[in-house]
This record gives C-alpha cells, sequence and structure tokens, in this order.
C-alpha cells in the first residue's frame, strides 16, 4: 500500500504544475487525487500501522430490515473498525439490535488469506465463517473512511475517465464513478472547493424494493494527526436515513482487536482460499427432507435457513419467499447469499417445490412476517400465479415488490382479495381438501418479533412451523442470549393455546426444535434473562 501511496503522490506533484488550461479540463483521477490530497492521503496511517474509527450513534430498524414499512424505530448502533496495514487485516466490531427485542454484540475478523472469524460476544463463541472471501471484503469496511475509499477509486478508474459537475441538494459536486474490484459501482461527491468527500452511492438490486439506491455522506470535518477526517457519517437507503452517527479516527491499532474478544476460544483456522470453488447459493442442489407426510423442508436453501412447502391434493402450499440479506452496514453492502440475485433463492425454492410435486402448482403462498429475507423472494411465486396469504403489515410490502412498483397500495380492511392475488390473514384461516388442512394463525399485535406474524398449524400431523422465535442450535450454544426475551414468549403462547403439537420447526438454526430445548426456555421463562430488552 505505502507505494502505491507515494505513486498517488507523485502523480498529484505533477498536477499541480499544469497549467491553469489543463487543470481546467479537470480528469477523474486528476480529482480524486486532489481529493486524497485533502485528506491527508494514507502516508500517515501507513507510518502508524493503520488505523481505527469508531461510529456512536443511531439506525432506523425499519429500513435495516430492507423492507421501508411500517413505522421507523431509531436504535442505538456501535461500531468499530480496525485496519492494519501491514498485516493486511480488518476487524470489525457491531452491537446493534437484530431487530428491536434482540440486542447483538459481535466481531468480524478478516485476515489477509481471506478468511473470516466471527465471534458472537454475548453467547461467547466463535467460528470460521463457511463463506468463501469476497474479493474485497476488506474493502467494504475500509470505505467508511475516506482516505481507504479514494485510494481504492485511484486503483479502479482509468486515466480516460472524467469527473462530471453535478447539483446535489446540498450544491454542486464533482462526480466520479468507477467499478470496485468486486464489480460494484460507486460513485463519489467530491466538494469542488474544499476537494473533501461529501458523499457517495451506489445501486442495489433489492428484495422487494427493486431498483434501489444506498448513499452514504460524511461532514464536519477536522484535522487530526496529520489528516483531515470526518466527525460525522450519515447512510441512506432511497432517500431515507437508515443510520447517523458520530465519527471517531485515531491511527492506534491493537493486535487484540484481531482476535476473539478474552474468555472466547478461537477455533483452528481453516486453510486459506476458497473462493474459486464457490457455488451461489441459488444454483446449488436444494435438499429437501420430509419432515411429515406431504409436508418438506428445504435445508439450507442459504446457510440456516429452511422453508417449507405442503402439498396437497392438487396443489402446493408454499411457507416464505427467501432471499439473500445485504449487510447494510458495509460499502456498498454485501449479499449474504454470494452471488446471487434478488429472486436467485425464490426461484430456487421453487425449483425444489416442482422436483418433489412435479404436475402440483403453487397456489398460495404464505408470507409469515414482512422482513425481507422472508418475502425477498416472493416474485418467481408470483410470475407463476401463487396467490399470497399475509397479514397485514407483510401485504402492504408484498403489493408494493408485485412489479417492483415501491409503492405499496393502501389496504382496504373490508376486501378479501386484491388485484394483486393477495390474501390478508386476520386472526385465523384455513386451507384445506380431503388430504391436508393447514391453519395459519396470526400471533397477537404484542407480540416482540413483527406486526401480523403467521404461524403455519397443521393439526392431524400436529405439527407447527413457527419460522423465526425459536432459534434451535446446537446444545452447546443454546440458547442464543439475544433469542431468550422472543423465544420465552412464544412458548408462553403455545402453553396458552392450546395446540396439540408434537413437532415444532423454525426456519433459523437446525430447523426443528428438540423437547428439552422447550423445557429449557420454559424454565427461562418469567426470569430476568426473558425480559423483554427495554
Amino acid at each position: 500500500m505505502r507505494c502505491i501511496n507515494q505513486a498517488m503522490r507523485a502523480a498529484l506533484a505533477l498536477l499541480i504544475v499544469l497549467s491553469p488550461a489543463a487543470a481546467a479540463a479537470q480528469s477523474a483521477r486528476d480529482t480524486l487525487l486532489r481529493s486524497f490530497e485533502a485528506h491527508g492521503g494514507l502516508d500517515e496511517i501507513e507510518a502508524a500501522g493503520g488505523a481505527t474509527f469508531f461510529l456512536d450513534g443511531e439506525f432506523d430498524l425499519g429500513v435495516r430490515l430492507q423492507g421501508q414499512t411500517l413505522e421507523s424505530e431509531m436504535t442505538p448502533m456501535r461500531q468499530m473498525i480496525a485496519v492494519d496495514t501491514a498485516g493486511e487485516r480488518v476487524a470489525y466490531d457491531l452491537r446493534w439490535r437484530n431487530y428491536y427485542q434482540s440486542e447483538q454484540d459481535l466481531r468480524e475478523v478478516h485476515d489477509a488469506q481471506g478468511r473470516i472469524l466471527f465471534a458472537d460476544k454475548r453467547n461467547e463463541t466463535a467460528q470460521w465463517m463457511p463463506y468463501a472471501p469476497v474479493e474485497d471484503d476488506q474493502a467494504r469496511f475500509k470505505r467508511i473512511l475516506p482516505n481507504f475509499f479514494l485510494a481504492d477509486a485511484l486503483s479502479h478508474t482509468p486515466e480516460s475517465a472524467r469527473a462530471e459537475t453535478v447539483q446535489r441538494e446540498d450544491g454542486p459536486a464533482l462526480a466520479v464513478t468507477y467499478q470496485s474490484a468486486a464489480g460494484d459501482p460507486l460513485t463519489l461527491f467530491i466538494d469542488p472547493e474544499t476537494y473533501l468527500l461529501s458523499a457517495a452511492s451506489a445501486p442495489l438490486d433489492m428484495p422487494l424494493l427493486g431498483a434501489s439506491v444506498i448513499q452514504w455522506r460524511w461532514s464536519e470535518y477536522k484535522e487530526q494527526d496529520g489528516l483531515t477526517v470526518p466527525g460525522r457519517f450519515m447512510s441512506f437507503l432511497n432517500g431515507k436515513l437508515l443510520s447517523r452517527a458520530d465519527m471517531i479516527t485515531t491511527t492506534d491499532v491493537y493486535d487484540r482487536s484481531f482476535a476473539a474478544p478474552r474468555g472466547i476460544e478461537t477455533p483452528a483456522a481453516p486453510p486459506p482460499g476458497g473462493g474459486d470453488d464457490f457455488v451461489p447459493y441459488g444454483d446449488r442442489a436444494p435438499e429437501v427432507e420430509t419432515i411429515a407426510p406431504g409436508v418438506h423442508m428445504v435445508r439450507n436453501l442459504r446457510p440456516g435457513f429452511h422453508p417449507v412447502f405442503i402439498e396437497f391434493n392438487d396443489f402446493v402450499m408454499a411457507v416464505d419467499a427467501p432471499a439473500g440479506w445485504y449487510e447494510m452496514t458495509q460499502i456498498p453492502p454485501m449479499n449474504w447469499a454470494q452471488g446471487d440475485d434478488a429472486d436467485a433463492l425464490g426461484e430456487k425454492f421453487l425449483r425444489a417445490i416442482r422436483q418433489t410435486a412435479p404436475g402440483k402448482p403453487v397456489r398460495y403462498l404464505v408470507l409469515t412476517h414482512h422482513h425481507s429475507d422472508h418475502i425477498g423472494g416472493l416474485e418467481p411465486f408470483v410470475r407463476q400465479g401463487a396467490t399470497i396469504l399475509a397479514g397485514e403489515a407483510a401485504a402492504e410490502l408484498a403489493r408494493g415488490a408485485v412489479g417492483k412498483t415501491g409503492a405499496p397500495v393502501a389496504l382496504d380492511g373490508e376486501a378479501d382479495e386484491d388485484d394483486a392475488g393477495i390474501l390478508v390473514v386476520r386472526n385465523q384461516r384455513t386451507i384445506q381438501d380431503m388430504s391436508m388442512e393447514v391453519r395459519l394463525i396470526e400471533l397477537p399485535g404484542d407480540n416482540p418479533k413483527s406486526e401480523g406474524h403467521l404461524v403455519v398449524y397443521l393439526p392431524d400431523e400436529k405439527l407447527l412451523y413457527s419460522t423465526a422465535f425459536i432459534y434451535p442450535v446446537p446444545e452447546s450454544d443454546f440458547p442464543l442470549v439475544e433469542s431468550v426475551p422472543l423465544s420465552a414468549w412464544f412458548v408462553e403462547w403455545l402453553d396458552e393455546s392450546e395446540l396439540e403439537v408434537d413437532s415444532l420447526y423454525n426456519v433459523h438454526g437446525q430447523g426443528r426444535v428438540q423437547p428439552w430445548q422447550l423445557q429449557q426456555l420454559r424454565a427461562l421463562a418469567g426470569t430476568e434473562a426473558a425480559r423483554l430488552i427495554e
């Protein structure tokens, strides 16, 4: 990196001696070089061995769940990004709420060999991620500091590229667009007077929302350690506030930032590499397990995600329409279902159904709740004529997603079905024929997961599919600390419902909830650990 930085400084020196007429015809690289110098370059950071930057603020949980629906809910978020320039390592700490009753405290360490160590501080566990490395996974965190963002842009901007003057809501800017090592188009907006980076943006193919734009903004710059660094960082999805935070940058780097936190055992690292043989999750052969007569679970449609479908005499009911998940704290966000577009997992789910139940169309698609990783893959089902069954919140999102209009139609409280083929489930609805009976049950409005949440109950099989309340992980990790309030609430509801349940399944974790796990949660109900997060 040092030689790259020195080359940038040399190029800038040549730029300064250009004639005024030549300088007026500014290229994209000229613009980036001036901005890189205005921020202080990377010399000070490299001399110190790296940098650490902290973001302390809040984010909108509704936008982060990628539905842009219901009510905005600003919740706390703290982040730390440590960059070791000599060792080519990046560490990322994140403390936030995964949803409004689930607080997480996590660490990722990306090493020079492309491996990712993931540590869960609250559950005191660590593991190496089973994902193939993304070519620029470290850069997605480093770009939060403009110095690294500009260095990356300079490395991938051709000499022929030009800077365009554009008018933004906060004034004129010089816009430079380049393509990252991973092929993501990124546009930087640079202040034409100070040459400081004011904003950047990227397009995303979002589940539910379709063609979208995510934007980042930097402001409140100050001089520190020979650098000009921002004191404020914000992000927006389709113009709606996603996050805002105060930002502090230091040139201090600590080795302990790049290991599992104290007290957490670090497993042996896997061999480096693995990216060349990676197969996108949407292209992998589905693993279908029959969990009851006519009831099938697709194992690991993406890691730890097991949707079900149910056969009737002449048709099929699918439960949820899985999609990938963008990690919105990165620049640009990375889809956890790597290599897949927004509809790939929905199409894979549909293929698994057709292979298992050939000749039976998917008549119904049940959307259990409104989170986009559960309903973002609905388009392939809609195209083949499935009717959507959903609670009001998920139905509202589904209306906006059909055709990727981005503008949900207001619900008609008296209508049973609208022109988009959406049935709103209130309280309970039964779908049955001579071979199968399925009850869709709406959970109480005070449930801590989502508005209008549906569970799927098969009375003859005494089987309940609850999607996302209990996370059945191995005994050594059960129960996950952040899921205890959610799980305890559900067990209390289940016991009060008087439903006869012999088999309980969840879309996440290992799929089936074991009896001993239910008993352990019953013992926690009413204790301090099971109280909802204030």
